[in-house]
């Protein structure tokens, strides 16, 4: 689902930023009084954190920032969960298996150890925690806090005046009941988040069922804590027994590479799109140290994103090939005749536009360096060099469509010598369906001979050997390019002075 009607705006006491919307009418009746969580990044300094909301007529979450940047960034994470959860929510509930209900609860341990593990605070808290858990997994208690995801414990007082100073006896105390009305207030938020991070609609007894084993994982967890903040950091075998949470969603088993396959297989795009992005790919992969399109978050993106900008990329290329490449095989994979995913994780992602710095902007070749580089031409035995700066400079075509020339197409319209410009026969491509044109061929360069080395070669290539062997690979027409810009660079230094 699309979110436009979304703002950034300032809360009258501060100036943290806050993200706005209205829910969209259409979902509101299945979602109003929902509680969603979302998990933003740790990014340029500033820290990362879990926001909530409950959802009515209009949201209202924190962004936990003051940067308009970082603000813009958190603004499509929030909207990529909500597109989730509003998705969830129209596809309607459906039940889990025990094994998904397993996987699902690891989640919620998986959070508490990696945010505590650390700095796991005092044992007593965790002890407080425990507590509570217990209380409300058995029944015996109704009126327990809720726990706030990914915020610290803070049950020690309230588990003394709840329990006494024994919690152990204190809790015995109490009788056992059926009443989930504790399980619902202790552990409904965590439940929330799961179900938000993996856009899931359960019904009640799944809920119920869900409700449990996350007390559970919560539990497990939290007995963890408490040993590591005695001191035992020694391997605990309960982080085990949660099957994988790629299992516990159901969706189609399927790689980034086999997405990525799929995708070139179907819309088949030009080679060079193909090698570009299986280096995006690549990248990707690299970051995530995992290939699995599901497991992917809009905050994987961002740091992804980030981490492209610290290596130096130019954020044309980020924004241009990087996040269009991602972005594309997504919605891909979303087509409603796929339907491999739910969302796109990609959708909203940003990167602002550098300043340019004076002396780096791409400058066009002055008349005496055009007149320098046809001379050397002239000069030259080898095809590409001989011919191709003549042909660009005497029709105005571009390099890489005059590269893939063949014979074949070089010949005669009304008693005119022209060449027709088209995709290669040997599976090459241009940049649009307008470059496919007929142009004359100036009665210059054919008084220089260039008719006569076209019959050399005859009806096959003219600047490359041999047919591309590989026709979903890069094309042999790429390689002259670069061949022929190396040529020209180091040329032209050299005639400036520069070199040598």
């Amino acid at each position: 689902m699309s979110l436009r009607m979304t703002y950034i705006t300032n809360r009258a006491d501060s100036r943290v930023l806050q993200f706005k919307m209205r829910t969209p009418t259409k979902v509101l009746p299945l979602v109003k009084g929902h509680f969603v969580a979302v998990e933003f990044p740790e990014v340029r300094g500033s820290r990362g954190g879990i926001a909530s909301a409950t959802i009515g007529d209009t949201i209202k979450l924190s962004l936990r920032t003051k940067d308009p940047a970082i603000a813009e960034e958190r603004d499509a994470i929030v909207r990529a969960s909500l597109a989730k959860v509003f998705d969830a929510a129209a596809s309607g509930p459906r039940p889990l298996t025990p094994r998904q209900l397993l996987a699902l609860s690891g989640e919620v341990y998986r959070l508490v150890v990696e945010r505590f593990d650390e700095n796991p605070g005092a044992p007593t808290a965790w002890a407080a925690w425990k507590a509570f858990n217990r209380a409300a997994l058995e029944g015996r208690l109704a009126a327990v806090p809720a726990i706030e995801v990914g915020e610290a414990p803070r049950d020690d007082a309230a588990a003394r005046a709840a329990f006494g100073d024994d919690l152990t006896t204190g809790i015995n105390a109490l009788p056992r009941s059926d009443d989930t009305a504790g399980l619902e207030h202790r552990f409904g938020k965590l439940l929330s988040w799961v179900l938000t991070l993996h856009a899931l609609e359960v019904d009640r007894d799944t809920r119920i069922a869900l409700l449990r084993r996350i007390g559970e994982a919560a539990q497990d967890a939290g007995w963890r804590m408490r040993r590591a903040g005695e001191g035992d950091y020694t391997p605990d075998p309960k982080a085990a027994r949660f099957p994988p949470v790629e299992r516990a969603n159901g969706k189609v088993a399927i790689t980034l590479s086999d997405l990525f396959d799929r995708w070139a297989k179907e819309m088949r795009p030009a080679p060079n799109t193909v090698s570009t992005w299986t280096g995006v790919i690549r990248s990707l992969k690299e970051h995530l140290g995992h290939d699995d399109p599901h497991r992917i978050t809009t905050q994987d993106i961002v740091a992804w994103k980030d981490k492209l900008i610290d290596l130096g990329l130019a954020t044309k290329t980020i924004r241009g090939t990087y996040l269009t490449a991602i972005r594309a095989l997504f919605n891909y994979g979303i087509d409603h005749q796929r339907k491999l995913f739910t969302h796109n994780p990609a959708v909203g992602i940003k990167v602002g536009s550098a300043r340019k710095r004076a002396g780096t902007r791409m400058l066009p070749y002055s008349d005496d360096e055009v007149g320098r580089l046809l001379a050397l031409a002239q000069q030259e035995r080898h095809p590409a060099r001989r011919w191709l700066p003549w042909l660009a400079a005497l029709s105005g075509a571009r390099i890489g469509e005059l590269a893939q020339l063949w014979g074949s197409r070089v010949t005669r319209v009304d008693g005119v010598d022209v060449m027709e410009l088209r995709p290669a026969e040997d599976g090459a491509s241009l940049k649009n369906e307008g470059s496919e044109r007929t142009i004359p061929i100036h009665p210059a360069i054919i008084a220089d001979g260039f008719l006569d080395f076209v019959k050399t070669r005859g009806d096959g290539p003219l600047f490359y050997r041999r047919a591309s062997k590989n026709p979903a690979g890069r094309h042999a027409d790429v390689g002259v390019r670069n061949h022929l810009g190396e040529w020209i660079r180091a040329r032209l230094l050299l005639a400036s002075g520069v070199l040598g």
